[in-house]
């Protein structure tokens, strides 16, 4: 059989012909019975099924090639002590299809090539596919057309790191995965569940996990250098191309890690712009700050970009902290009532706060700027590029 037979098939979900038997079954949407069914009926283990890029097309190259020869040809046999079902057994023969211990030096290549060119054609058509149409998962921003463009987006406007686009295959896959982890309020590094998304995001950015986890072996179809180096992982890879981009952070250095320390799960209080008064519920902070300080911090902001409200945030802070009015800047112990009295629970002029010193939080960890909404448009590169030109200049 030319190892062609094996690429040439696409992964939509269709009916499989058992290697074994006349049994069919529709893979990958019944891999689980499928592969229950190899075990009980036909002793029948395939290894590192998880490496397997498309199990339909990989069941298709061995159903001919059981017709050129025995089982015992391909497999590593096994004498076990007891049946599928857990009864008592001293004859009990188990038949691992791995091409990792396959004893065929030839047919372990056969088999690495395949992989190899089935998983190099669905790279190629991923590159050259013109009809890719996603949403961000984490702003309003619509991609047409490039994966790269859309994977270069994570990184560069949230952070999420997945990899450079030429290394990656499977992609639409590897966004479902993701993207599935972020809705159901699991990190995507260490996979612990967090009760709302805010709790999540801060942990994910204090906890730099931003990326997947190397050692996370559920990743490794996803990554073309698992097809090119059998015996190398992707992880062994990005340990020397990647860790630039991740600014020298180690993950081996958070595996070792045994406790969160000044983690807790915990969700982080929201402090309100003007006093002492924190909430874990955002809405909660807007709503005091509406009834409070008669300040409606969304009215305010609607039509500002990203980087504006922050700046917006960080000069209300400031001049609260220096006790100045945030609208006429009058210096006074108490700036509140001073605020209050005057009706100046407002902003000034633009041209106040909206200067570069302002892109810079007057806290650290600041949990309310964690909560602003980011708007993607046309202003936002600007206000990016005059971002970095400040910490240059700071």
């Amino acid at each position: 059989m030319h190892r062609s037979q094996f690429i040439g098939l696409d992964d939509k979900p269709c009916d499989t012909k058992c290697p074994m038997c006349d049994c069919t079954y529709v893979l990958p949407t019944k891999e689980k019975d499928f592969l229950t069914h190899l075990f009980k009926m036909h002793r029948l283990v395939i290894g590192d099924v998880w490496k397997i890029a498309s199990l339909k097309s990989y069941v298709h190259y061995w159903n001919v090639k059981f017709k050129e020869a025995p089982l015992t040809n391909y497999c590593t046999t096994m004498l076990m002590d007891c049946t599928p079902d857990g009864q008592p057994s001293k004859s009990e023969h188990y038949y691992l299809l791995s091409d990792c211990l396959s004893e065929d030096k030839i047919l372990r290549e056969e088999i690495h090539l395949a992989k190899l060119e089935w998983a190099l054609a669905q790279q190629e058509v991923e590159r050259t596919d013109t009809s890719f149409k996603r949403g961000c998962m984490f702003c309003r921003m619509e991609f047409h057309g490039s994966r790269a463009t859309y994977i270069n987006h994570l990184y560069q406007k949230h952070n999420l790191y997945l990899g450079k686009p030429e290394n990656l295959v499977f992609v639409d896959e590897l966004l479902d995965k993701i993207q599935n982890n972020i809705e159901s309020l699991i990190c995507i590094y260490c996979e612990k569940i967090f009760k709302d998304r805010t709790v999540l995001k801060e942990h994910m950015r204090k906890k730099f996990h931003k990326y997947i986890n190397p050692d996370n072996k559920m990743y490794d179809k996803y990554y073309i250098i698992n097809y090119l180096e059998p015996g190398r992982t992707w992880k062994q890879k990005s340990c020397l191309e990647e860790s630039s981009d991740l600014g020298g952070y180690n993950s081996e250095n958070e595996d070792r890690e045994t406790s969160w320390s000044d983690w807790n799960d915990e969700s982080v209080g929201i402090i309100c712009l003007f006093c002492e008064y924190n909430n874990e519920e955002f809405t909660c902070i807007l709503g005091h700050m509406k009834d409070a300080h008669s300040f409606d911090f969304e009215a305010t902001v609607k039509d500002l970009t990203f980087y504006q409200k922050v700046k917006v945030v960080n000069y209300i802070k400031r001049q609260i902290q220096l006790r100045r009015c945030i609208f006429c800047e009058t210096e006074t112990d108490n700036v509140l009532e001073h605020m209050a009295n005057q009706q100046h629970c407002k902003l000034p002029e633009k041209r106040v706060w909206d200067q570069p010193e302002y892109y810079f939080p007057v806290s650290e960890n600041d949990s309310f700027l964690y909560n602003l909404d980011a708007t993607s448009n046309s202003d936002e590169e600007s206000d990016c590029e005059n971002l970095t030109e400040a910490m240059c200049n700071l």
